[in-house]
């Protein structure tokens, strides 16, 4: 796929650039967010209701070994424990779990492996080398079953790889068993996070593909605007938008002129690049979130901008216009062929109760018309008196196109 013929496509810019940052732009890295917690919900239940039965099971054994007034103890039932039950709930909680997990999660699951490195570190000073293999599997699920993102797994991991080796030290733990529980803990965190990083670049690109293959069926083959089927489902909602918001919308239609004369002198080829280069720029002029670009079908485009004056929206049509006139010459397989221009029709609208987008759109039209009928290359507005005159559903004879 050629992402340049894309330009305006978040996802396709975040393929294009690659995944490696592992962080995407704006609102698609919540987006990403959200279809990764849904993912992994299932995995980060069974983990942390497993983590809250082993945290009270090692709080009784603590208690057992040192007594309940032991630091062992405290540190355990008053810190593990309690971090092991946020997490647990908020695992198993409704809407919480998608608003306030990667909140939270990142700093219980950091400070609840750093605290049961530390005293798993002394434990296995004592002679309680199984506790060992509890540590490692506290890093690998910092990985794999806490539902972290890549940089937050990293950060608990290496947490609990520095309590230890800090708890070593201090205690004086410096004996054969600690330097190779050092050097496992060390080995699996490098391990774990080599793997994990594929792991997540192989889910960020696969979620930016389905995007993308979705998004694409918006599209229009050609031009790469928004296709007539997405116009239709688009439109109605920005209406109703503008309707709630009191705001008002401008809508242009927009043709290429004497395009049938141009395609049958040039080919349909050059006809191909002329549709693709007028697209390139009206895409340039509807940058806005609410602003709509389509292939209304043939080389009619319409353009819908979201709470424009009259004034800007003339202004705005006429910078299109010049825009096209402008490009004099497009380049075609290494020739040149002469250039296109543009006749715009259009008006601005407030969207109201009794008024329809049908009507909008023949307004639009008629405007489109009069620009035709007037010469081409030219921007025709219609006044509110007309709109307010429109019968919905009925259009003038179609005008020549060629």
């Amino acid at each position: 796929m050629n992402f340049e013929e894309l330009p305006d496509s978040v996802h396709a810019q975040e393929l294009r650039d690659g995944v490696a940052r592992l962080q995407f732009a704006g609102a698609l890295e919540s987006q990403y967010v959200a279809a990764h917690l849904q993912r992994v919900r299932v995995s980060v239940r069974v983990w942390f209701t497993i983590g809250i039965v082993v945290s009270l099971v090692y709080s009784v054994v603590q208690a057992i070994r040192t007594g309940i007034f032991s630091a062992g103890f405290a540190m355990e039932f008053l810190i593990v424990v309690p971090c092991a039950a946020v997490l647990a709930w908020l695992a198993w909680s409704g809407s919480y779990y998608d608003r306030y997990y990667m909140r939270v999660a990142p700093v219980l699951v950091t400070a609840k492996g750093a605290f049961a490195a530390y005293f798993i570190a002394q434990l296995i000073g004592k002679g309680y080398d199984e506790e060992l293999g509890m540590l490692a599997i506290y890093v690998v699920a910092a990985f794999f079953f806490s539902g972290l993102l890549f940089r937050a797994a990293v950060t608990a991991a290496a947490a609990i790889v520095v309590s230890y080796a800090a708890t070593a030290l201090s205690f004086g733990l410096t004996s054969t068993l600690e330097l190779k529980g050092f050097i496992l803990l060390l080995v699996t965190t490098v391990m774990g996070t080599i793997v994990y990083r594929d792991v997540e670049r192989s889910h960020r690109r696969s979620f930016l593909e389905g995007a993308l293959i979705s998004e694409l069926v918006t599209r229009d083959g050609l031009t790469g605007l928004m296709n007539r089927r997405a116009l239709d489902e688009q439109l109605p909602r920005l209406w109703f938008q503008a309707q709630r918001d009191h705001r008002a919308l401008t809508l242009l239609m927009i043709d290429i002129d004497h395009f049938k004369s141009y395609n049958d002198s040039h080919g349909h080829q050059a006809g191909d690049v002329a549709l693709r280069s007028v697209a390139r720029l009206i895409r340039e002029f509807t940058r806005r979130p609410l602003d709509i670009a389509a292939r209304f079908g043939g080389e009619e485009f319409v353009v819908v901008f979201y709470d424009m004056t009259v004034q800007q929206s003339r202004e705005t049509a006429e910078r299109l216009r010049y825009a096209v006139q402008r490009a004099v010459s497009l380049k075609y397989r290494e020739s040149e062929v002469p250039g296109v221009t543009i006749s715009i029709g259009g008006g601005v609208v407030e969207p109201t109760v009794g008024r329809t987008l049908d009507g909008a759109l023949q307004f639009a039209d008629q405007a489109l018309y009069r620009a035709k009928s007037s010469g081409r290359n030219c921007v025709v507005f219609a006044g509110s008196a007309e709109y307010q005159g429109v019968r919905t559903g009925f259009f003038k004879v179609p005008y020549n196109a060629a």
